[in-house]
C-alpha cells in the first residue's frame, strides 16, 4: 500500500506538474481539452496502457475533445506518489496530443 502524502508533499507535487491539475480534497483533478474527440481518445488509449502496467486506474469522462479526470489511490485512502506518477505521465502524453 502507497503512503498518503502530506499536505506540503501534495502542493511541492503539484507545482511539478501542468496547470490543468489540481487538489480538490482528497482528489487530484485535471481537465484536459484537446482539438477534436479523436485526439482525446487516442490520448486515453495510450495512457490507458500506462495503467494497466502500474494497476492504477483514474475515473475519467470524455465529452468530445474534453477529458476530466479524477486521480486517488483508493487502498491508501488519499493522493499518494502513485498518483503523481500517473498525472506526471499524463501531462507528458496531453503535450502531443494538444496544439
Amino acid at each position: 500500500m502507497s503512503k498518503i502524502l502530506s499536505d506540503s508533499q501534495l502542493k511541492e507535487k503539484l507545482n511539478l506538474l501542468s496547470a490543468n491539475w489540481s487538489i480538490d480534497g482528497l482528489y487530484l483533478r485535471c481537465k484536459y481539452t484537446f482539438d477534436n474527440f479523436e485526439s482525446a481518445f487516442s490520448f486515453m488509449k495510450e495512457v490507458a496502457i500506462k495503467c494497466e502496467e502500474m494497476n492504477h486506474h483514474p475515473k475519467w469522462t470524455n465529452v468530445y475533445n474534453q477529458l476530466d479526470i479524477e486521480l486517488y489511490t483508493h487502498d491508501s485512502g488519499g493522493i499518494t506518489q502513485k498518483d503523481f506518477e500517473l498525472s506526471s505521465f499524463m501531462d507528458s502524453v496531453f503535450h502531443k496530443y494538444s496544439s
